[in-house]
């Protein structure tokens, strides 16, 4: 029973679901170091999704797919930027106005362009981004070699490219955090922004840089949901992930590399649900339990995170300009 549960495909699997969620926490770790909370994740995702699949959809090329994603979620980003850091407003409601605002326009967009509520054709297998290393020949046989070849194989190296770039940005943003001048000021704008500001970094530029890259990564997010993993849009498909990815975020430390590897326990216990309600009927319990697994992980994960992780002082502080 365990073999047929545990597989390389629910390892790989794992991955896949972990990434939306992964490239997020990055963007929220880097953002909310800088001093801004940011909430609004999940409208960026959701934001990115349905323009990556329209534009995908409109010019025939998923890259340039990829890149509208990114915008979109960059605008919402710029927005929530000016109200928080310029204007001074509380950045949870900000946020928050921003998750209702991608909900409703992303349903009236997609009345307006498509024609009709609720999912967009699928993108054309021609279009669609392939596995990276899916030129790779597979092993034949039954031998050691070739056993562990086609592990690997399954639960390495069957991923798009943005799955890739996730894993990348997590260790690459974890060392320029704490290991370069950039990092040292993004945390200093978190910390301490009166002495940032002091020192001659701009306080104000620096937060707006980081929302921006969190609106970035969030579009990157969106568009392996959307392009790479399900190939088309349906409204309200990123079913709470930025919310998920703030928890990741949380219990990770305020540390891109611990975002991605709490992101990882989330895509496990969201891929484990996926396996176990093949199995529901052996273990006699209903699958609808099994779909909380996800969200009850979430609840115990910021239970236990909460008062032991200690978040930038100057998180959610407006910040004002001397002079």
């Amino acid at each position: 029973m365990l073999a047929d549960i545990f597989t390389p495909e629910l390892f790989a699997s794992a991955i896949r679901l972990a990434t939306p969620i992964g490239l997020t926490a990055i963007g929220a770790a880097i953002c909310e170091r800088s001093g801004v909370v940011n909430i609004a994740l999940e409208g960026f995702m959701l934001m990115a999704s349905f323009a990556g699949v329209a534009t995908t959809l409109l010019v025939g090329n998923a890259w340039i797919g990829i890149l509208a994603a990114m915008l979109s979620a960059m605008v919402l980003a710029a927005i929530h930027a000016w109200a928080s850091i310029n204007l001074r407003a509380d950045q949870v409601i900000s946020g928050t106005a921003i998750n209702i605002l991608a909900l409703g326009l992303t349903g009236y967009l997609m009345e307006t362009i498509f024609g009709h509520p609720g999912t967009t054709e699928q993108i054309p297998r021609d279009v669609a981004i392939g596995p990276l290393f899916g030129f790779l020949p597979k092993a034949t046989g039954t031998g050691f070699f070739a056993r562990v070849y086609n592990f690997i194989d399954v639960a390495f190296l069957s991923f798009t490219p943005l799955v890739y770039v996730g894993m990348f940005s997590a260790v690459f943003f974890t060392w320029a955090l704490f290991r370069t001048k950039w990092g040292l000021r993004v945390r200093a704008l978190g910390e301490h922004p009166r002495a940032a500001g002091t020192v001659g970094i701009s306080v104000l530029r620096g937060r707006w840089w980081a929302v921006l890259f969190s609106g970035a990564m969030a579009g990157l997010a969106g568009a392996n949901l959307a392009i790479e993993q399900v190939g088309s849009f349906t409204e309200g498909m990123t079913n709470a992930r930025g919310f998920i990815a703030l928890a990741a975020n949380i219990f990770g430390r305020w540390i891109p590399g611990g975002g991605y590897l709490a992101s990882l326990l989330f895509g496990f216990a969201d891929a484990l649900q996926l396996k176990l309600q093949i199995f529901s009927g052996v273990f006699k319990i209903p699958p609808q339990f099994f779909l909380m697994l996800p969200y009850i992980l979430t609840v115990i994960v910021l239970a236990g995170a909460v008062g032991k992780a200690v978040a930038p002082a100057a998180i959610g502080k407006p910040y004002k300009e001397r002079g």
